[in-house]
């Protein structure tokens, strides 16, 4: 069995055996779905609202908030009918602003911008960008939450505007369960102590309860927190197959159009394997800025391994990560357990390093190798981080397939930065 990693400029192909094969495996690919005609209808009919339309008016002071360039959410398409059913309700383009939600990351470049709205509407309207330092925060108060006490603070563009408009894509996650709606806000806008209490929850719990499900206790909060940001009204989330092409859109109610969402992404990127594998051969695309996005396709992974196989992962890893982050894969010669009791000490001050931390720890205790296959600027941090790198797929197969034996089982899974399984 072969099988080309067509969509990396390296084109890295592999072949199993025949006798060990369990099978090819991925997301689905609708070649035939209509964008236009899935964005037209989702912007008539959004879930539990009024059309944008019939919300806003002519004196709305109008923020579009969208994820950042390092997700792969064609904003594109959507973003331009937002801004037309804007022009509907009235709305001055001189009311209409843009934010892009950069969570913890690095900020957009200018062309990563033009990419992510269009070059046309970058020129048209002001795009201000959220900092990973959580400088430019207002409180919104505080929050009694399910994690107890939160001081809600965001980004202080959000203060200034009478109605704000998300616009995200919706996949599995290791600490969400799901991105989409509110999440694009917290934690997408706020500071690290705000979004680490999630992310050191989730962190704390087995990736098999967390990815790809929906009642996460994330997603409680994140509903919870977007309570405070009253002008907070309207979501549009987007769904893509794994050729990048939207499949489906649902607008209206953060709340509600993220319920609508989820259900047709758990249908686009939930897989299912006869059996688990010994040794599983996977890549991180469209994930592959650096080796933190890349570890989706390890998270995903990990509930269709048996246990201490192996998982080999091919990916660009295009950016190295920050020397903050960098700096602390020295940390991980030490027990997931004793990194949990540490986040309450020497990492108290960063959780969200700490849940990163903690999640990739229990990758490591749960398999016997993981291996990156990359040429790229990042291709330190996996060796800063404890795992294997090689530069061909094929070498890094034959080697696996040696230490666990001529009868191992093996599955190939396509776009593993986007599935998640439930076993």
């Amino acid at each position: 069995m072969q099988h080309f990693f067509s969509y990396y400029s390296d084109n890295q192909s592999v072949t199993v055996p025949k006798q060990n094969a369990i099978g090819l495996f991925g997301p689905l690919s609708l070649p035939h779905v209509d964008r236009e005609q899935v964005l037209n209808d989702a912007f008539a009919e959004p879930v539990n609202s009024l059309p944008l339309h019939s919300i806003v008016s002519s004196e709305d002071r109008v923020l579009i908030v969208v994820d950042d360039a390092l997700e792969p959410t064609p904003v594109v398409f959507p973003f331009y009918h937002v801004i037309q059913e804007l022009h509907k309700g009235g709305v001055k383009d001189a009311n209409i602003s843009v934010l892009i939600a950069n969570s913890s990351r690095r900020v957009n470049t200018s062309v990563e911008i033009d990419r992510k709205i269009g070059a046309e509407m970058h020129k048209k309207y002001r795009v201000a960008q959220s900092h990973a330092d959580g400088r430019d925060q207002h409180s919104f108060g505080s929050a009694h939450t399910s994690l107890g006490s939160m001081n809600v603070q965001a980004d202080i563009h959000l203060r200034d505007a009478t109605c704000i408009v998300s616009v995200s894509g919706v996949y599995p996650h290791r600490f969400k369960g799901f991105t989409g709606s509110g999440s694009v806000i917290f934690p997408g806008l706020t500071n690290e102590h705000t979004s680490g209490a999630m992310y050191l929850h989730s962190a704390k719990e087995s990736t098999d309860t967390i990815l790809g499900h929906s009642g996460t206790m994330a997603r409680t909060v994140i509903a919870e927190l977007i309570k405070h940001v009253p002008s907070f009204k309207f979501a549009v989330d987007t769904v893509v197959d794994r050729t990048g092409h939207i499949v489906g859109c649902v607008t209206g109610d953060p709340v509600s159009a993220l319920n609508v969402s989820v259900d047709l992404a758990k249908r686009v990127f939930e897989i299912e394997l006869p059996e688990k594998a010994d040794i599983i051969l996977t890549d991180s695309h469209p994930f592959d800025h650096n080796l933190l996005q890349a570890m989706h396709a390890c998270y995903a992974t990990l509930p269709l391994l048996k246990p201490n196989g192996e998982i080999i992962v091919v990916s660009p890893i295009l950016e190295p990560l920050p020397h903050s982050q960098n700096v602390l894969g020295a940390q991980l010669v030490q027990s997931r357990n004793h990194l949990i009791e540490e986040s309450k000490k020497s990492l108290a001050n960063h959780p969200r390093n700490a849940a990163d931390l903690i999640a990739i720890a229990e990758v490591l205790e749960r398999t016997s190798l993981v291996t990156f296959v990359t040429h790229g600027a990042g291709k330190a941090d996996a060796q800063a981080f404890g795992f294997g790198v090689r530069t061909s797929v094929q070498q890094a197969f034959d080697e696996a397939l040696q230490r666990k034996g001529t009868a191992a089982r093996v599955a190939i899974i396509q776009h593993g930065g986007l599935i998640f399984a439930h076993t």
